[in-house]
């Protein structure tokens, strides 16, 4: 019943869940996605420019699978680089560092 209240209904293959800060709360929600959809975690801030770690965003990863299996999540920014008129306080050279670290923790997790 969880599964249907939370995310029926729901006609996509991919859930973007935005988990870059407090108030995204805790991995309990992902217990209650349905089996055929994979959740797209945004773990990486597009706000502010704060540099997550490799470390950082696996251990997170981690911390997430112990709610659905890691071969149905992914990873990604929370929402993209220019989310407002007056654009985010993150410069290009963030934008350059936080993208990489997305691919790379990406390859170091799923090869």
């Amino acid at each position: 019943m969880g599964a249907l209240r939370i995310f029926g209904g729901i006609n996509a293959q991919r859930l973007t869940l935005e988990y870059d800060d407090e108030r995204s709360g805790d991995f309990g929600p992902l217990s209650h996605v349905p089996e055929d959809k994979v959740a797209v975690l945004g773990l990486v801030t597009t706000k502010t420019p704060q540099r997550e770690r490799r470390s950082e965003l696996k251990d997170r990863l981690c911390e997430a699978a112990r709610f659905i299996p890691l071969e149905r999540l992914a990873l990604s920014s929370q929402c993209g680089f220019a989310t407002s008129i007056k654009g985010n306080a993150i410069s290009v050279e963030d934008e350059e560092y936080k993208l990489p670290t997305i691919v790379e923790t990406a390859e170091q997790v799923w090869g």
